[in-house]
């Protein structure tokens, strides 16, 4: 999969999408351009199922959805907290369950790193879908919780420009890029590709708005010259 971070980017106005292009067709146009998305977390506050069921109308049905939960199960709450959020979420996301390849848990910077409400979330998680996530560096990174990781079979984010290449295992593999040289973009296309084995998915998403559109669109261009 390759995409973009969101698309509803200031900077994509008259170079991505066309000037004459109405607000309500962008993601239909971002959808039959790029066969991807990641969905971020800023999003939810303001988005609900109508609008979620109105992505499902917008896009055939082989495009794919990668979801970032919202911020509020990042921040680990208590489990019978994150079990009522991840409730609701569910029901607002379901209109787009068919074309879902996976969800990204982005635990917030700051947050204690302590397997309490980590592990029961990362295994209620993992029944739903395949599942990446984005950990903070530094003790969030000890042993024992990227074991977890690979108890309940989730991928581990991948920065690709300051960290050398993916962690190995998961089901789901979510790549963050910024806008690269060319040979870079191969690099990334390769180890991914490199990761995944024939039950697994990797994404590479362009995070930086400003280039974002035109960088996956490179991208994809690479990657099918690659045969990939």
């Amino acid at each position: 999969m390759i995409g973009t971070r969101g698309w509803e980017h200031a900077p994509w106005l008259g170079d991505f999408y066309p000037d004459e292009l109405p607000p309500d067709w962008r993601f239909c146009y971002y959808s039959n351009n790029l066969r991807s998305v990641l969905v971020p977390q800023e999003l939810w506050p303001e988005t609900g199922r109508a609008q979620v069921a109105q992505w499902a109308e917008d896009s055939d049905p082989a495009f794919r959805f990668v979801i970032e939960l919202p911020a509020t199960l990042g921040a680990l709450p208590a489990p019978a907290q994150h079990e009522r959020e991840l409730e609701r979420f569910l029901e607002t996301i379901e209109p787009v369950a068919a074309r879902l390849a996976g969800l990204l848990l982005r635990v917030a910077a700051g947050t204690p790193a302590s397997p309490d409400g980590f592990e029961p979330l990362l295994n209620r998680l993992a029944d739903i879908a395949p599942l990446c996530v984005d950990l903070p560096d530094g003790a969030w990174r000890r042993p024992e919780l990227l074991a977890e990781l690979t108890r309940q079979n989730a991928g581990l984010a991948w920065h690709c420009e300051r960290e050398p290449g993916p962690h190995p295992g998961g089901r789901l593999l979510v790549a963050f890029a910024p806008p690269a040289a060319a040979r870079d973009v191969r690099h990334y296309i390769e180890r991914l590709a490199q990761w995944q084995r024939h039950d697994a998915r990797a994404g590479l998403f362009f995070i930086q708005p400003e280039r974002a559109a035109r960088a996956a669109q490179e991208a994809r261009l690479i990657a099918e010259l690659m045969g990939v």
